[in-house]
């Protein structure tokens, strides 16, 4: 059997990186604009590279799967952003159906909307090719998933189960019951189903499952019973979603954890944060320096951080023209926001080229960011999100994955 050595995670190394960008370390672009090649990804119905919907972002911010692809690339995709700023986006088919996802944390596998688990370098290599290993888990268009960690949050994401390890693999994933009445699609109380998963590398099959249960019935005076915009947190331990029908006030983005459970019984849900908005699905990066995990999130085109520490809604503004984001943005694990938009390259006023693409923003240097620091007359806790930073988030991610270009152990 194959013996595959853990990887760290690189979040120690990043809570090792400080408050600021030190020794010199280069500061990222405050934001990236990376079009997409209309003949490798075709055009949409108004002639710009079609864009595609319901995107989700890796860890690094190399890939995106990215559904409803259009008839160049087929119904889903891999996207795989250039390591700098400048470049091509490259184009990668899958076998998937509209609406596939990750399993968050390390995506070491991506799932089809029928519970399929494709292990994520096989999809990358084999393309249309690729073959599950394994069928599990909630299934449909809204489903999504994560590896569970145990113990603290930010201590378990350290140093996850690598494929190959002794320890299972958990994966909790979350969903919305199907319905049949399109005006009620997406809305309705929410289930989980706990799966442990054995995996030597090669081959991998379910060794357990806890079956679907519905969650939060504790909430049903407060909250009601029906929700919307569900989004699992990237260790499996909280989510978001909109109560509908909430006892007092109106339906806002909120965030729940899901606490721990007697055997064979579902987490109860408590309430950790109310954004005080309905926006699109509140995405959710990872913890770090023992702070809850920010999200994000579009809305009216524009793009969000909600800091949960600070309370502290701050809009990501752009620079180019006319800026409008698509489907929902995804917070990489050094903390960079990545989106899919359009917009327009203006040489001048008479001269506007429409681009459609992804947007790369370091929420660290946004204006809202640093404004709202220097009206507290403070010094921001991090200045920038640095060059180094991504390049060992990016070495990490590919040697996890076992990816050809993935650096020698120890190096950088």
């Amino acid at each position: 059997m194959r013996t595959v050595k853990r990887c760290l995670w690189p979040l120690l190394y990043l809570m090792m990186a400080g408050s600021h960008a030190a020794d010199g370390q280069a500061c990222i672009s405050p934001i990236s604009y990376l079009p997409l090649d209309a003949s490798v990804v075709g055009r949409d119905d108004n002639g710009t590279a079609a864009l595609g919907t319901y995107e989700r972002i890796s860890p690094d911010g190399r890939f995106i799967l990215r559904s409803y692809s259009g008839a160049l690339l087929g119904k889903v995709s891999l996207m795989e952003l250039p390591a700098s700023g400048n470049g091509p986006v490259k184009a990668y088919q899958t076998p998937f159906s509209n609406e596939a996802f990750p399993v968050q944390g390390t995506w070491r596998y991506l799932v089809d909307v029928n519970g399929e688990h494709y292990r994520f370098k096989d999809v990358l290599a084999r393309q249309r090719n690729a073959k599950p290993l394994f069928k599990a888990g909630m299934t449909g268009f809204y489903a999504a998933a994560s590896e569970l960690v145990q113990g603290p949050a930010e201590k378990a994401l350290a140093q996850p189960a690598a494929t190959g390890d002794s320890e299972p693999v958990r994966i909790r994933s979350l969903s919305w019951p199907q319905s049949a009445d399109p005006d009620r699609q997406g809305v309705g109380p929410l289930q989980i189903e706990t799966v442990r998963v054995a995996d030597d590398g090669r081959q991998a099959h379910v060794l357990n499952s806890t079956g679907a249960q519905f969650i939060c019935s504790e909430r049903v005076a407060t909250d009601g019973d029906v929700y919307a915009l569900p989004m699992i947190s990237v260790d499996g331990r909280e989510f978001s979603a909109i109560p509908q029908v909430p006892a007092r006030g109106r339906p806002t983005m909120r965030v729940y954890g899901l606490a721990p459970a007697g055997a064979g019984d579902a987490p109860s849900c408590d309430l950790r944060a109310d954004l005080g908005m309905s926006p699109g699905k509140a995405v959710f990066g990872f913890p770090r320096d023992g702070a809850p995990a920010w999200l994000t999130y579009s809305d009216f085109g524009s793009v969000y951080v909600f800091d949960r520490q600070t309370r502290q809604t701050l809009r990501l503004a752009n620079a180019r023209n006319h800026v409008l984001a698509s489907a929902f943005p995804g917070i990489t694990m050094d903390g960079r926001v990545i989106y899919g938009a359009t917009w327009r390259d203006c040489d001048d006023k008479a001269t506007c080229a429409e681009r459609a693409g992804y947007v790369v923003v370091d929420p660290y240097q946004s204006a809202d960011y640093r404004r709202y620091w220097a009206a507290r007359g403070q010094p921001a806790p991090k200045a920038c999100i640095t060059t180094a930073e991504v390049e060992h988030v990016r070495d990490w991610f590919a040697r996890f994955q076992g990816l050809q270009d993935a650096p020698p152990a120890g190096q950088r």
